[in-house]
């Protein structure tokens, strides 16, 4: 069970089916498939040694402030498997859409790019030849790797701490309704005794 509350067995928690409950998923689906999408926005902003450090918000999307002042949008969607508005359907169940002065640029876990203008398109061309990381098997020959080698991997556990961080931080600041600020260095909230609160949960007693 690791940090949730003891619940007693119930066949309605198993095969996913525990998602959205509080008890199991304290941010919903946001920590849950959010550090999936959340990772890919890390590294794009080359960020991951940090963390946004505002999260505010709103009624279907929360905005978290990076230092630099690039902008993290996390979209809320009531049927995220299904109809997508705005969103284009093949690149499959994570797409991540970057924004800029140019248009936008927007990706997903099958691989596939899409671009807002043809400018956009002839920077990307060969974008697709080159991605790294797609499937297992590249996941895999990462891990190996690192172990000959004795590097890290491409998403070590620094790399992933911090994308989680940040997930749950976003959660904090939907479930108090308004905006908080963290220190990537302590990983606590800023002057807010009510996120701090949330940030951990009773442990159990140790058993042998």
């Amino acid at each position: 069970l690791g940090p949730v509350p003891w619940r007693p067995y119930n066949e309605k928690y198993v095969q996913g089916r525990w998602r959205g409950i509080f008890d199991f998923d304290s941010g919903a689906t946001l920590l849950d498939w959010g550090a999936h999408t959340v990772d890919l926005c890390q590294w794009a902003n080359q960020s991951d040694d940090t963390m946004p450090i505002r999260y505010e918000p709103g009624e279907n999307e929360i905005v978290a402030h990076y230092a630099n002042g690039v902008k993290l949008v996390m979209h809320f969607l009531d049927t995220p498997f299904q109809h997508r508005p705005g969103w284009i359907q093949h690149l499959s169940t994570c797409p991540v859409r970057f924004v800029g002065d140019e248009g936008w640029v927007e990706v997903g876990d099958s691989g596939g790019i899409e671009v807002s203008s043809e400018s956009l398109r002839k920077e990307v061309a060969d974008m697709p030849k080159n991605v790294s990381g797609l499937g297992v098997e590249a996941h895999a020959r990462d891990f190996f790797d690192a172990i000959k080698s004795r590097k890290a991997t491409a998403a070590n556990e620094q790399v992933m701490r911090n994308s989680h961080i940040a997930c749950h931080a976003a959660a904090i600041a939907w479930m108090l309704g308004r905006d908080i600020s963290i220190d990537p260095k302590t990983t606590s909230f800023i002057n807010d005794h009510e996120a701090e609160i949330l940030r951990t949960r009773p442990a159990r007693a140790w058993e042998d």
